[in-house]
C-alpha cells in the first residue's frame, strides 16, 4: 500500500472513532509533536494539513527540533491554535487536558528510548509519557527510527533494539501510524487497542524455526510492514484464520 494511502486510512479511522465517541467540536484538538529529525518534514506537513479536516491542531516543538527544522515554515503553513515549545513542559497538566488526542509523526530513536525506559527528562518524552499514563490517545510513526538518517540499520541488533523499544511504547498504549492493519471502521479500532491484540513484528518472523514456510494467524492479528517484507524474503507464507 502507498504510504500516502496508508497516512489516509490512518487520518480516517481516527476520524471515524471522534464521531463515534460524539466528542463536541471543543475537544476535538490534536497537539502534533515534531521531534529532532527533519526527514520526510514534507510529507510530515501534508501528514498535519490533512489531520485539520477534523481536528483543531495545536504543535508542540522539542529542543532538537527548534535547531533542526524550519519550525517557522512549519507554524506558517498550519497556523496552529496553540504552539508549544520545551519551556511548557511545567505546563504538561494543562496542555494534556485542553487536547483530545496526541500525534508523534516523527519521533526520534532518543525519544523512543526515553519513552520505552521511562526516562522522561524533555518536553516531547514526557508528553508522549503522561498521555499514554493517564489513557489519551497517542499516534506514533515510527518510520524515522526504523530508518535513521533515511536507511535501516545494517546491525540485526540494533534493529531488534529498536523494534524491542517499538513494540514496548506500543503495549503501552500507543498506535502505529502506518500500520496497515488499521482500517476505516470502528470495530478494527477496538481490535487495535484491545488489551489482547497481537502484534507480529519483523524480529517474530526472524525468530520462527528454520525451514517454516507457513505462519497461520488468528483473524485480526496486526502485523507490521517490515515483518511482511521480511516474510516475502525468507519464503514465508502467511495465512489468516
Amino acid at each position: 500500500m502507498v504510504k500516502s494511502n496508508v497516512t489516509n486510512n490512518v487520518l480516517e479511522s481516527i476520524s471515524k472513532k471522534l464521531i463515534s465517541n460524539s466528542l463536541s467540536s471543543d475537544s476535538a484538538r490534536a497537539l502534533v509533536l515534531i521531534n529532532g529529525s527533519n526527514i520526510d518534514i514534507s510529507e510530515q506537513i501534508k501528514f498535519i494539513q490533512n489531520l485539520k479536516k477534523n481536528y483543531d491542531v495545536s504543535l508542540g516543538f522539542s529542543f532538537m527540533a527548534e535547531r533542526l527544522v524550519d519550525t517557522k515554515r512549519i507554524i506558517e503553513l498550519i497556523k496552529p491554535i496553540r504552539i508549544y515549545k520545551e519551556e511548557d513542559i511545567f505546563n504538561l497538566k494543562s496542555i494534556i487536558e485542553e487536547h483530545s488526542i496526541l500525534v508523534a509523526p516523527n519521533i526520534t530513536v532518543n525519544t523512543l528510548s526515553k519513552v520505552s525506559l521511562g526516562m522522561i527528562d524533555g518536553f516531547v518524552p514526557n508528553l508522549i509519557w503522561s498521555c499514554l499514563y493517564f489513557g489519551k490517545e497517542v499516534y506514533i510513526g515510527f518510520e524515522s527510527v526504523r530508518n535513521y538518517m533515511g536507511v535501516q540499520s545494517k546491525s540485526k541488533e540494533i534493529s531488534n533494539m529498536i523494534e524491542d523499544h517499538i513494540d514496548n511504547v506500543i503495549k503501552m498504549g500507543a498506535l502505529e501510524i502506518g500500520t496497515i492493519e488499521i482500517r476505516n471502521t470502528r470495530k478494527s479500532i477496538d481490535l487495535y487497542e484491545s488489551k489482547d491484540k497481537q502484534l507480529i513484528t519483523e524480529r517474530d518472523i526472524v525468530n520462527l524455526d528454520k525451514g517454516q514456510k507457513v505462519l497461520i494467524l488468528n483473524k485480526g492479528t496486526l502485523i507490521t510492514p517490515l515483518a511482511k517484507d521480511k516474510a516475502k524474503e525468507l519464503g514465508i507464507n502467511i495465512e489468516i484464520r
